[in-house]
């Protein structure tokens, strides 16, 4: 039986990252091992490392701590938003048997989403509560502006159900956050995303944007999604079957 081993970051306060694991999400028997980047890779017949925004750690551990791994595949990570000098799809070349980024469009990688797609709350959302909500980025938020009335939470502390909740709530999702945006669409909010790096020009349907100082002047062009969960859901599976192989 084939043993899968896993690395992401999961220790860390950021909901989006914290979940972004496949192994959290999609069935790879019952033989895997979970760790947080930094350990050394154990025996085993394919090492997965990510996803979220991690391009230094996965290379760090394809490069330096999976000698043990039959074969190595880095699922789903970030690569826009990383200092272009350093951050570059031919380190891993020879290095990874499949190399699988969340950004659309980056030579030398396959496209596959966050695995969080998969989640199941994020299927059949109830209508939302609220006409607006705010999912801001804990520590990253500095002039955003925040009208008083509005309901507000942030991407650090808490769960992945209650951050899937919160968004859902809202009929129009105003975030600065990574994930805050892709769970947004995902659930057909209507989306105004504020970025504040490269990183958010990724996705396979860019969300309207705004500047996170004076958003309430682009409210207007927020819109949903048609068809996202779907589309991502598809990739997963494909990358999914793909790993899967390997072994």
């Amino acid at each position: 039986m084939a043993h899968f081993a896993f690395q992401h970051l999961r220790t860390t306060p950021n909901i989006g990252d914290r979940v972004a694991t496949p192994a959290r999400w999609l069935d790879f028997g019952p033989d895997i091992t979970v760790q947080d980047f930094g350990a050394q890779v154990p025996p085993c017949d394919v090492a997965v490392f990510g996803g979220g925004q991690v391009y230094n750690e996965a290379a760090g551990a394809v490069l330096y701590r999976s000698a043990a791994a039959r074969r190595r595949v880095v699922w789903g990570i970030g690569m826009l938003g990383v200092n272009r000098e350093t951050a570059r799809h031919d380190v891993f070349t020879g290095a990874v048997d499949l190399m699988g980024c969340r950004d659309v469009g980056m030579p030398g990688t396959v496209h596959v989403p966050c695995a969080s797609c998969m989640a199941p709350r994020l299927a059949s959302p109830p209508p939302p509560r609220h006409e607006l909500v705010i999912y801001a980025h804990a520590s990253k938020s500095r002039g955003l502006q925040r009208p008083s009335g509005i309901p507000c939470a942030t991407n650090h502390g808490g769960t992945f159900a209650q951050a899937v909740d919160f968004i859902g709530s809202g009929a129009t999702v105003v975030t600065n956050s990574y994930h805050g945006t892709y769970w947004a669409l995902l659930l057909g909010r209507r989306v105004l995303c504020l970025p504040y790096s490269e990183k958010f020009a990724g996705f396979a349907q860019p969300p309207a944007m705004a500047d996170a100082a004076d958003w309430l002047a682009a409210l207007p062009k927020a819109w949903a999604a048609d068809g996202y969960l779907e589309e991502c859901r598809a990739l997963t599976a494909e990358f999914h079957a793909r790993v899967l192989a390997l072994a």
